[in-house]
This record gives structure tokens, sequence and C-alpha cells, in this order.
């Protein structure tokens, strides 16, 4: 960044959670503890082929609470100055960092049948959606304020 200039940070979306990392350690020994209780109870009158299929559904909530984990620290981050537009983001292990020149920028709201609307930034053959875990209002505003911080850039034509 140049001297003088400022950066202006538009916006950061986060996945939103409802259970912390402990939390979730919480729910998974509960699960099990109740689950191991009720399989024992039934292997002891006999139905011991419960025992594995108890052992396949802990495996499971364990996957998927471990793929939440990887995912907790994934953000979109939207910063412009007065040159350069920058998008980061991160999913999983993959951090991304795509710039833009903000006078070229443009917006795009894009609907594909069936599925939820989408905000993209393009330039240049290139395009990046942006807003990815915001609710369409929210897309809604996020683009109406990179629009307006986009268009405070480009000079104004006179005549």
């Amino acid at each position: 960044m140049r001297h003088g200039q400022r950066q202006r940070k538009l916006g950061e979306a986060r996945r939103d959670y409802s259970l912390s990392v402990s939390e979730r350690k919480w729910v998974f020994l509960a699960t099990a503890t109740w689950l191991a209780a009720i399989a024992i109870t039934f292997s002891y009158f006999g139905a011991w082929p419960i025992l594995p299929f108890t052992g396949l559904e802990l495996a499971l909530l364990w996957w998927a609470l471990r793929q939440i984990d990887a995912t907790t620290e994934d953000f979109e981050r939207i910063t412009l100055e007065a040159e350069l537009l920058t998008i980061e983001t991160r999913r999983g292990t993959l951090l991304q960092r795509h710039a833009f020149h903000p006078y070229w920028a443009q917006l795009q709201f894009d609907q594909p049948p069936g599925q939820q609307q989408r905000l993209l930034i393009r330039s240049h053959g290139k395009e990046v959606e942006v807003g990815r875990w915001l609710s369409e209002e929210q897309k809604r505003a996020l683009g109406n304020e990179l629009k307006k911080n986009l268009g405070a850039l480009r000079p104004e034509r006179t005549l």
C-alpha cells in the first residue's frame, strides 16, 4: 500500500457454527455414552449384532464432527485500496487470494435454476464468487456496499 492511501475492509464472513469445539466434544461423549449403554444392554439380552452398528454410528458421528472442525477457520475477506480490490478466501487448508483493479471490477448477481443466488466479481475474464455463506438479503447488502465503494473510485465523467 502506498503512503497516504487508505485500506478499507469491506467485509469478512465466517461460517456460523452453533456449537463450539468443546461443545462438539461433549455432544460426542454424551452420544457415545448413551449409545454404548443401549448397545451393552441389548447385547446382554442376546442381541449382540447391535454392537458393530453402534460402532459404525459413532465412527460416522466422529467423522462428521471432524469435518466441521476442519472448516472452523474458514473465512472470506474483502479489502479495498485505491488501486486494488482483494478477495481472500480460506476453505479448509486452501487459501486463495484474488486481486482486481477496482475501476474494472464488475458486480453481477447470478441465479442458476434451482440454486441460491450468487454474487460474482468479474474483471478481464476472471470471476470470483463472494458471500458464499451469506443469506440472499445479506448478499444484496454486500453487493450494494461494493457498488457504492467501487463507484466512489471511478472518476466522474464530464462532457
